[in-house]
Parts: C-alpha cells; structure tokens; sequence
C-alpha cells in the first residue's frame, strides 16, 4: 500500500465534546465532562487515516488564531501531510460542539464550518501539488459547490471518494454524481440527495438508485441496522458489529478511513465495508474520533473476532 495516495479536502474544526452525567433537561445546566480535540469531517477522516498507517495529504482551511495554530499541530504530529492547509487571515477556525447522552448516543451538536468555504481551487488558486501527487481524493460537502465541481473537474485518472456529511449538505452532490466513484451517504442523507420522501425506499433501493444517477460505488448506512452497499452491478446488505458505545462522534468518518485503506489494499467492496465497519466498531468504543485504540493490528483483530 502506498502510504501517501489519499488527499482528503475538507472541514478542519477543533471538537468540543460534552458527555453529560445524567439525562438533559431545558433550562438548566447539566454536569459532566466537556474535552477538546482535533475534529472536523475531513480532518476526521484523515486522522483515521493516520492511525491506520496511511499517511494522507490534508487540504483545508485554518483560522490565524489560537485554534488553527493548535490544530496544525495537531495534525502534523499524527502523520497527516499539512502542506496543503490554508491559513485565512482574520479567519475564525471552525469548531464542532456536541452534547452526548450518558449512554454515548448524540443529543445534539452545533458545526461552525464557515472558514470552509474559503477552500478554494482555481487560477489564481490552483489545487497544490501535494494533492495533485495522490491516487485518490475524499472530499465532503462542507465544501462549496463550485469547489466540489472543480475537485470533480480535475480528477482525471484518480479515484474520487464523495461523503455527503449531512442532509441540508448532500443535495450539493446531486449534479456531480457520474464523477464520484465511491458514495458514502446514510438513509436520510441519501433521501435528501435523491429528493424523494422520507422511508419511501429501503437502503437497498436507495444504493441502486444513486448509482443508476452515476456514482460507482455507493454506499447507504443506516446507524446501527444493516448498510447498504452497491457495487459491481449487485446489492447487499452488511450488519455492524455489534459493540457497547462509548462515545459515536467520527464512527461514519472511521468507516470511511477503514474503506479506503482496504480500497489501498486492493481489496473487494464487500471486504472494504467490513474494514470499515471494523473501524468505525473501535471508534465508538472509545471516546472522540480517531481514538489511539483504532490501528491496523486493531482492526485486523477485530476482523478476525467477526470472521
């Protein structure tokens, strides 16, 4: 595998997860624990990346502020090449913001991916050479689209990997389907993509259908119940692993992170969901993305544990 192939281009944010000690309630203070971390969806998925040895290119953009400067680091020591990162001048770095239930499920979260859109590719800003030396790119819709569009223009030979991040996010994605090899989007994301009503289709259907508009590859999760993955002409369906959460901030990045570095691998789209799934396993285990505890002796054992 080559360890420098991927180029991931998106949100950079630094995470400000709270794990509350009992259930919410309006109007008053919770107590629990609130921590600070790397964090975004592309910056997510390219520490994912690091920890499963892969030594991806990250391009994004960082506020001229205390954050950015922390992030950078942050992303450096990991083994992600930060060449390619941006910093804005009077930016304000994005941040993530998110409330966890005792039991580690999500109770909401706040994204101030603003900076974002100040990626940009074109003459006066063209895409750098760190990124243009990778086989694959994995951009998200944080991003504009026109900046999704110019990655889709300038892909040539390479291997384009799209994640539609969230359902106001995803529909930006619609127009830009033929070019993405491999989808990753979950059933109300890919509802919103294709612009049709809510439970309508299965996750099955609804692979089929984002790949007859173009995508490759596609694949449609669905929390904790059987994804969906399309490929090759065929659909079929894969269970998760079944885990006791901790904490689920960056399982779907994990997932992507585990795909991909089985796709490094050569390996089929059908072992690539278990890489991923096997992934994004240890990463709820644990607390916040990209957890020490996820690396390639990990994942391989729990491979093996689901054999």
């Amino acid at each position: 595998m080559s360890l420098r192939n991927v180029g991931v281009i998106g949100a950079i944010h630094l995470d400000r997860i709270a794990h509350a000690d009992r259930q919410f309630k309006p109007d008053t203070s919770t107590p629990g624990e609130i921590m600070s971390r790397a964090g975004g969806v592309g910056a997510n998925i390219a520490r994912a990346m690091a920890r499963l040895g892969m030594q991806p290119v990250m391009n994004g953009c960082l506020g001229d502020d205390a954050d950015g400067a922390f992030l950078a680091e942050i992303l450096s020591q990991c083994g992600i090449d930060t060449s390619s990162l941006n910093t804005v001048k009077g930016g304000r770095t994005g941040s993530y913001l998110a409330l966890h239930n005792p039991d580690g499920t999500l109770f909401c979260a706040i994204s101030d991916s603003e900076i974002t859109s100040k990626v940009r590719f074109g003459k006066d800003n063209p895409i750098p050479q760190a990124l243009l030396n990778c086989d694959i790119w994995l951009c998200e819709t944080n991003l504009e689209e026109d900046t999704l569009a110019a990655l889709t223009n300038a892909k040539g030979h390479r291997l384009l990997a799209a994640d539609t991040v969230s359902i106001a996010k995803a529909p930006k994605l619609r127009a830009l389907l033929p070019q993405i090899d491999i989808l990753f989007t979950n059933k109300d994301e890919a509802t919103a993509l294709l612009n049709c009503e809510a439970d309508s289709h299965s996750n099955e259907v609804m692979a089929k259908m984002l790949a007859e508009r173009g995508a490759k590859t596609v694949v449609v999760s669905n929390s904790s119940k059987p994804l969906a993955l399309y490929s090759g002409g065929t659909t079929s369906m894969h269970e998760p692993f079944a885990v006791t959460p901790t904490d689920v901030t960056g399982a779907g990045d994990a997932f992507i992170a585990g795909f991909l570095y089985a796709n490094c691998l050569d390996e089929t789209p059908h072992a690539a969901v278990s890489s991923g799934l096997a992934a994004a396993s240890i990463t709820v285990e644990a607390t916040g993305a990209a957890p020490e505890t996820l690396s390639p002796h990990s994942l391989q054992a729990r491979l093996l544990e689901h054999a």
